[in-house]
């Protein structure tokens, strides 16, 4: 019998290993859920227990309920009533063998609609913090290139949206790759352009670049934690868009004067 460890979608730290008879009282005590993750070792990532069949049966064994009715038959004139006797309704017994019930659709269309946001997930987040890496590092080319021909490598850090923007490049390898241990680390980021891009937008009088920075922010946000198609493909709009259109004023030169005042002096050549 395999062993498992098991985590929340909200805590990092894992728990286990426990087998499945395990599982099962923690379960019944209430300390796990469908939505609790566990750790596949097949495809090496965090799997929640509702999108394996196999073993979310065997930790919440499904109970049907076949509807019994009781029917009273009259009697003739010369007999008496005669008790009522149990009926089974044959479709619901003919479901419930199936497992074609009602609470089993809704979990399979909900399953369903988890595995298409998680096939999305990774690859999308990609592309927006791709976007993002680009709207960051672009207005930083002219200054690169002079690093790299004074061979004055270290001065990089004195420019901090650079250094975000390779951070940014760094994630969307890792997210290219299906990491998605990265994500809490996306959160944190997605508050940061969230906030202080908006506040730029505001501070510069530019309607559209406060659009944009809260659009980038939310959808990068919105997509670590979505848990549905629906909710998916508004952090795919929002992100991929404000992201996007971020990169686009990047390559049209609009932050260029911005990223040379934000500069620091912790190295010089």
């Amino acid at each position: 019998m395999s062993d498992y460890y098991i985590r929340t979608p909200e805590d990092n730290e894992s728990r286990g290993p426990f087998d499945v008879t395990k599982l099962r009282t923690l379960a019944e005590a209430g300390q796990l859920s469908e939505n609790t993750l566990y750790y596949d070792e097949d495809k090496e990532e965090w799997i929640p227990i509702a999108l394996n069949e196999a073993l979310r049966l065997e930790i919440f064994p499904v109970r049907e309920k076949l509807k019994l009715s009781l029917k009273e038959r009259e009697a003739s004139q010369n007999t008496s009533e005669r008790d009522g006797e149990n009926t089974v309704e044959v479709e619901d017994l003919l479901e419930a063998a199936d497992g074609n019930t009602e609470q089993k659709r809704h979990l399979k269309k909900k399953e369903k609609s988890y595995q298409r946001a998680a096939a999305l997930s990774s690859s999308g987040l990609g592309l927006m913090v791709l976007f993002s890496a680009v709207s960051l590092i672009m207005p930083h080319f002219a200054m690169v290139s002079q690093a790299i021909e004074e061979e004055a490598y270290a001065t990089v850090v004195n420019y901090p949206f650079l250094m975000l923007g390779f951070f940014d490049f760094l994630m969307a390898i890792f997210l290219f790759l299906a990491v998605t241990e990265v994500y809490p680390l996306l959160r944190g980021r997605a508050m940061l352009t969230l906030g202080f891009g908006v506040y730029v937008g505001w501070a510069l009088g530019d309607p559209l670049l406060m659009i944009a920075s809260g659009g980038a922010g939310a959808g990068i946000f919105l997509a670590t934690i979505s848990r549905g198609l629906p909710s998916m493909l508004i952090a795919l709009i929002l992100g991929l868009g404000g992201n996007g259109f971020l990169a686009y004023l990047a390559l049209q030169d609009r932050f260029k004067d911005f990223f040379e005042v934000v500069a620091f002096e912790l190295i010089t050549k």
